[in-house]
C-alpha cells in the first residue's frame, strides 16, 4: 500500500510539475520481466505507471514491477521488486530529436542501493521508420559506471481503428567489470485499439559472455494493457 500510494503521489507531483502537461495512467501485464535482456522474473508480473508530459519537450513519471509470480524464490511474490522514478527533456532542434534522461531504480524489498542513470538519446524518422539511438550510464548504485547502449527502429501501421506497432532493437553493454560486446537483439509486434495494447516479444541472446546464460533465461514475453489519459 505504502508504494501504491507513492504512485499515487508521484502522479500528483508530476501533473504539478509540469503545468498544462497530458497525463496518463497505464497498467501493463505481461508473462515475464525481462529488463535489458536480463530476465528478473519469468512469471506474471503487473507495471503500473503515471506520466505527465508537456511544457516544452518535459516528461516526469513513475514505473513498477509488481510480482505476481516468485520466480523460484528470488523475487517476493504480491510485491513491487522495483520502483522507477523518471524525468526527460528533449530539446527544441528540428533537424534531429535530441533528448536527455535521469531514472533512478528503487528496490523496495531489496537490500540494494538505488541505481541512478543519465540518458542521452537521439532519434529521426526516416519516412514511416522511427530510429533512435540512446546510451544509458549509471552514475551511482550496484551498477555504477555501467554503460548500455541500445538502437532501435519501429514503425506504426494504421489498420482501421487497429494499429499494428513494429519494432527491433541491438544493444551494446559495456560494464564496470567484465567482458563488454553486442548483448542481445529484439524483435516486437504489438496491436493498439483505443486504450488497448497487446503485443509479443522476442530476445535474442548475442554473447554469452556479455549476456549469460543464466541471466538469458526468458526469450518470449507477451504483453496486454491498458493507458487512459487523467
Amino acid at each position: 500500500m505504502k508504494i501504491i500510494s507513492g504512485l499515487v503521489a508521484m502522479m500528483m507531483v508530476a501533473s504539478t510539475a509540469v503545468f498544462g502537461a497530458d497525463a496518463s495512467l497505464s497498467l501493463d501485464m505481461a508473462s515475464a520481466y525481462v529488463f535489458r535482456g536480463v530476465t528478473y522474473n519469468d512469471g506474471l508480473v503487473a507495471h503500473p505507471g503515471v506520466k505527465a508530459s508537456g511544457l516544452n519537450g518535459l516528461t516526469v513519471g513513475t514505473w513498477g514491477v509488481l510480482n505476481l509470480d516468485d520466480y523460484d524464490g528470488a523475487v517476493a511474490k504480491n510485491q513491487f521488486s522495483e520502483v522507477d522514478l523518471y524525468g526527460s527533456y528533449t530539446l527544441p532542434i528540428e533537424v534531429v530529436g535530441v533528448s536527455i534522461g535521469y531514472t533512478e531504480y528503487v528496490y523496495p524489498t531489496a537490500a540494494a542501493d538505488s541505481d541512478r542513470e543519465a540518458s542521452l538519446g537521439l532519434s529521426k524518422s526516416a519516412g514511416p521508420i522511427d530510429l533512435a539511438a540512446t546510451a544509458y550510464y549509471m552514475v551511482d548504485g550496484p551498477y555504477r559506471n555501467q554503460l548500455y547502449s541500445e538502437v532501435t527502429a519501429g514503425t506504426l501501421i494504421e489498420l482501421g481503428a487497429v494499429g499494428l506497432k513494429l519494432g527491433a532493437l541491438v544493444a551494446y553493454l559495456a560494464p564496470d567489470e567484465g567482458d563488454s560486446g553486442f548483448s542481445h537483439y529484439s524483435g516486437t509486434a504489438g496491436l493498439t485499439f483505443g486504450p488497448v495494447s497487446a503485443s509479443v516479444t522476442y530476445i535474442g541472446q548475442i554473447d554469452d559472455k556479455v549476456l549469460s546464460d543464466d541471466a538469458y533465461d526468458t526469450e518470449v514475453v507477451g504483453t496486454v494493457g491498458v493507458s487512459v489519459a487523467l
